[in-house]
């Protein structure tokens, strides 16, 4: 039996950042603001208080998450993050954050080079040592990026998307997950490694070819697996934008009932988060049944497109 998601614990600041402030801070005009509002239907970010340090967000999601789930024994520490971590290089703030409930000193490792998919670079990498080290038996994987020390502009990606401020613990079994990680899979383009940094002619090439990615590496990932799209029934996506999600359901025949776009509007893309927390709300929501197929998403610019299988037990 495969490892499998016990419960998601999930840290939102409460301010929402407006798109209209930021926008207005970097100069740009009405248009700019009606392409995020009304046909990408971002309403805005949650963004961390000055001065919160991102340890503080990663004790409050794994309260999330204790509050609800009672942590077993944990053997492997997983943390995945897209941003650098704003602090000394001495700070440890993974460790300070986990010293709080007393596993400082489980073996960990951070994952960061894919960006935003490296969320799903770890389930991956999860995936194949859980084959080869039967004793790893249960596994907490955090994910955090905030960037309330950075200048607030930075938080835009030109007609793309806001970035917000999240955390998440999510509790993973060999012995009692309900939702069985059965793949994980990430397609890789490095012709755009400049990431974010990229100028307007590279950014426009990567945007040509970005749903034809996350359309090529959703069939890879179901293919070895022997499935196709049409036998996937939720896709729980990364929430850059909603366009993105229209165009993937024109192209693709998948009704959008079946993609969990709900938190586009009210939080936007928070980094490597997207997807755990649409599936914490659409678990939440009884919006998966039991015998269910689900594929997570999330995508890192540099470029790196990840996608993991899910089967549903008992919701």
């Amino acid at each position: 039996m495969g490892l499998g998601i016990v419960d998601i614990g999930v840290y939102l600041p409460d301010q929402i950042e407006e798109p209209g402030v930021i926008l207005e801070s970097l100069g740009l005009g009405k248009g700019e603001l009606q392409l995020l509002r009304k046909y990408h239907r971002l309403n805005g970010v949650p963004v961390t208080p000055p001065g919160q340090h991102l340890d503080t967000s990663i004790v409050r999601a794994i309260g999330q998450l204790v509050d609800r789930q009672p942590l077993p024994a944990i053997d492997l520490v997983l943390y995945a993050h897209s941003a650098h971590v704003q602090a000394p290089g001495d700070y440890r703030s993974l460790q300070r954050a986990l010293s709080e409930y007393g596993l400082e000193h489980i073996p960990f490792y951070s994952i960061s080079q894919m960006n935003c998919a490296s969320s799903i670079a770890a389930l991956q990498w999860l995936e194949r040592i859980s084959r080869t080290q039967p004793d790893i038996r249960n596994v907490l994987l955090v994910c955090a990026d905030q960037f309330n020390f950075m200048p607030p502009d930075w938080r835009y990606i030109r007609k793309s998307t806001i970035l917000g401020d999240s955390a998440v613990a999510m509790l993973l079994s060999r012995n009692h997950g309900q939702h069985i990680l059965q793949a994980a899979h990430v397609l890789r383009d490095t012709r755009f490694h400049t990431g974010y940094y990229a100028e307007v002619e590279e950014m426009t090439s990567f945007n040509k070819l970005y749903v034809d990615h996350i359309i090529r590496g959703m069939e890879e990932l179901l293919s070895a697996e022997g499935l196709t799209l049409h036998d996937v029934d939720h896709i729980f996506p990364h929430n850059v934008n909603w366009t993105t999600w229209k165009e993937f359901s024109k192209r693709t025949g998948v009704d959008q009932k079946q993609i969990y776009l709900d938190n586009i509007p009210r939080i936007g893309h928070t980094f490597s988060t997207d997807a755990f927390i649409n599936l914490s709300s659409g678990l939440e929501n009884e919006w998966v049944h039991k015998g269910e197929r689900s594929v997570l998403v999330s995508i890192g610019l540099g470029s790196f497109f990840g996608f993991a299988l899910i089967e549903h037990g008992d919701c």
